[in-house]
């Protein structure tokens, strides 16, 4: 961003967060300024809907996390899901049907109560807008109301991670009533008849401590403290969640303390905050970056080729890459990131790479002397890395092996995000943060599964290891899952479409006089939990 334009901004951005500093006050007094200031933060968004049953973007769950609750969260003192909208449950003999009895002193920002017609509904509607968080309701064969708040869940097959499941952000709760007036729909029409998108685009219909006030893309969105809220009150009573894609910005703008927290700094900018009025939270994230190949020849041409692949992964300097994204970045085996249950120690970067077996298996390969191939990248940049540079390593680091790659820049939501999803990108770069806490969320790289099926790896490509997804998932023993995730890991970590390059970590900037930043795996930032 030249100097120019970035000061302008940030004239822009004092001008708008006065303004609504000042909305509704009578007295321009300094101590009724500071209790009605709002928090401020600066990110690099990639989100564009908190619809639910959409919403399935890194970022989303930052926003969605407080406008609606589930049946159960997370919390940052426990990796274990407790109870939010459900008192309690139970699971039947079988391991199939789950019950969950509700509180009864929830109440949606409308005032009407969070009952479980409403669950059914929310559950329902998720499901059959067979959209990509319609992926985490697979399983479910239906939502039954017992009583008012009573609801059960049945599922086809036992599912050793379905109460941590319910922490995502596509089994939050919505009011029924409203999302209905909005055009919302619930059944097996739903992909072509519901209309409430466009309204939860920019509004919300929940039960959490916040309110979705409005939404404005390459703007800002801005929320609002749920006055009626059945929990505790969040501190701030306002929030603005300001675009601020470029970093440099972001540094700038915390540093001089127009805003309260920077979302997207990289380790290299830290040391330009020495000496501010700005704390710096750091720590591991399980945000993983991968190299997608795709495994169909139509699509993926010639890394569709396996020894091609083999190639790549011995190719590929994951030290070289560990230092572009900055300190505490560790690279896993495979995509059960480190630190779930059933990973494995981080690669050893130093033997990892490793030119000489990397061209022994292109030679191996259709392409022995190599060939030229796109790489499409996209405009993201996870925890504050774009992927660009990402392609730009990857390219220097293919060249040394005979692979010329053309770099291709997209833009998220002017196509590649769709291309991704239905798995006709080619060659890429992209990253993943898990939708609950759990392994089994991981299991979706398998052949077969909808990530999986990106990368056009279909489960007769290998159907033992497509069929380990449904035996870790019904696995109930925990020494026995453990192993099972770890020879998941062993394989897929020699021989997949994915080549994992790294786990990032995490950087936050904020000003010293807040508390409760804490990066969150599920939410990325607990904003209920911020005070001052």
């Amino acid at each position: 961003m030249k100097k120019k334009t970035l000061l302008l901004f940030l004239v822009m951005l004092a001008f708008s967060i006065a303004s609504v500093s000042s909305a509704g006050q009578s007295d321009s007094s300094a101590p009724a300024a500071d209790e009605n200031a709002p928090l401020v933060i600066a990110i690099e968004p990639d989100y564009f809907t908190f619809d639910p049953g959409y919403a399935y973007e890194l970022y989303a769950p930052m926003v969605i996390g407080v406008v609606y609750d589930n049946l159960f969260q997370v919390i940052p003192s426990s990796d274990a899901p407790v109870p939010q909208l459900a008192k309690s449950y139970k699971v039947s003999d079988s391991g199939l049907v789950y019950t969950f009895t509700l509180r009864q002193d929830a109440k949606f920002t409308s005032g009407n109560p969070v009952m479980a017609k409403d669950v059914k509904f929310s559950f329902d509607r998720a499901l059959n807008l067979q959209s990509n968080a319609s992926a985490l309701m697979d399983g479910i064969v239906s939502v039954d109301v017992v009583d008012d708040y009573t609801v059960s869940i049945t599922i086809a097959k036992a599912d050793s991670a379905f109460v941590s499941k319910t922490t995502s952000t596509a089994f939050a709760v919505l009011d029924s009533v409203v999302i209905m007036a909005q055009g919302g729909v619930s059944d097996s029409s739903a992909p072509t008849a519901d209309k409430a998108q466009t309204y939860l685009d920019h509004q919300s219909a929940g039960s959490g401590p916040y309110i979705l006030q409005s939404f404005t893309a390459d703007d800002k969105l801005i929320l609002v403290r749920n006055e009626n809220y059945w929990g505790d009150l969040p501190e701030f009573k306002t929030i603005i969640i300001q675009d601020m894609p470029d970093e440099n910005a972001q540094l700038l703008a915390v540093k001089g303390g127009d805003i309260d927290i920077a979302f997207n700094l990289s380790s290299d900018q830290l040391s330009q905050l020495d000496g501010s009025d700005v704390q710096v939270i750091s720590g591991s994230t399980m945000t993983m970056g991968f190299l997608m190949m795709n495994n169909n020849p139509a699509i993926g041409k010639q890394v569709s080729d396996a020894n091609v692949q083999k190639a790549i992964r011995y190719a590929v300097d994951y030290q070289g890459l560990q230092t572009l994204i900055g300190a505490g970045t560790v690279t896993p085996e495979s995509f059960i990131q480190v630190g779930f249950m059933g990973s494995k120690d981080p690669i050893n970067t130093s033997t990892q790479n490793n030119l000489k077996k990397a061209k022994d298996f292109l030679s191996k390969s259709a392409y022995p002397d190599g060939f030229s191939i796109d790489f499409t990248v996209c405009d993201l940049a996870p925890e504050g890395i774009p992927l660009t540079l990402i392609a730009e390593k990857i390219k220097s680091d293919l060249e040394k092996i005979g692979i010329s790659i053309n770099i291709v820049q997209d833009t998220w939501g002017g196509g590649f995000g769709d291309a991704y999803r239905e798995g006709t990108v080619g060659f890429t770069a992209m990253y993943w943060g898990p939708d609950y806490y759990d392994p089994n969320t991981q299991l979706a790289f398998l052949p077969g599964q909808y990530v999986g099926l990106r990368a056009g790896w279909t489960g007769d490509m290998n159907p033992d290891l497509a069929g380990m997804y449904d035996k870790i998932v019904a696995e109930a023993d925990l020494k026995t899952r453990t192993k099972m995730i770890k020879d998941v890991v062993t394989e897929t970590g020699a021989d997949s479409p994915f080549i994992v390059y790294a786990q990032y970590p995490k950087y936050i900037a904020a000003s010293s006089a807040l508390k409760g930043v804490n990066y969150s795996n599920l939410y990325r930032l607990d904003l209920a939990a911020v005070t001052k």
